[in-house]
């Protein structure tokens, strides 16, 4: 038996289910096309966005390492090791020096300001110049070209002290002596010449040297 088509039934539930079907279909894709995917970030470093639903926008989220710093930031700083702080304009040569030939970068910067109180172009009377007070025959010595310029005088300095440390078996206020007054004085006395100058110098050196290591030295 055949049926009209507005009076069978079967046709009518069919045409209804696949009415809904359709509609869910156009529901899902408008869905779709109205979120779009987090941008990439950008080339010039600026955050991009992207739609959540309708016209709201949420900012991408960037995660950067809190420890990294800008590497612009860099080139326009010295370079000073972790921990150590930066006080002084010379601080990246006294470190380098202080690298080069093992000598504490603060005996180093304690022996500065006791010489020329971070004074590049200081002279002194008896003619020792810059910032470790080289006297000329001594940098003449130490192969160093321009007494004045800091890069020179304070590694031909260091070497120096590193060279009395060593010739004294590491005695700290013997090779500061030998520094002031020279090795053959220390020699002759067996020690810290009776020299006032020399006496004073040792012991300002050694005063600044532990006010570094507090933190108590007032620059």
């Amino acid at each position: 038996m055949a049926y009209r088509e507005e009076a069978c039934p079967k046709r009518k539930l069919v045409r209804k289910s696949m009415g809904w079907i359709f509609a869910m279909i156009l529901g899902l894709l408008v869905c779709i096309a109205d979120i779009k995917l987090p941008a990439e970030v950008q080339k010039d470093g600026t955050s991009s966005e992207h739609r959540i639903a309708g016209n709201e926008t949420v900012p991408d989220l960037v995660f950067l390492n809190p420890d990294e710093a800008d590497i612009s930031d860099h080139a326009a700083r010295p370079f000073v090791p972790r921990g150590e702080p930066e006080l002084l304009p010379f601080d990246r040569i006294i470190h380098e020096a202080a690298g080069r030939h093992h000598v504490d970068a603060d005996l180093i910067l304690a022996v500065i300001i006791a010489e020329s109180q971070l004074n590049p172009t200081a002279r002194s009377k008896k003619g020792a110049r810059g910032l470790m007070q080289l006297m000329p025959l001594t940098a003449d010595a130490l192969d160093v070209t321009d007494i004045y310029s800091p890069e020179e005088n304070v590694d031909a300095g260091v070497r120096h002290l590193r060279w009395l440390l060593d010739r004294f078996d590491g005695d700290l206020r013997m090779a500061l002596a030998a520094y002031n007054a020279g090795v053959q004085n220390v020699l002759r006395y067996e020690g810290v010449p009776p020299f006032p100058e020399t006496k004073a110098y040792v012991k300002r050196v050694l005063e600044y040297y532990a006010g570094i290591k507090n933190d108590t030295l007032e620059f």
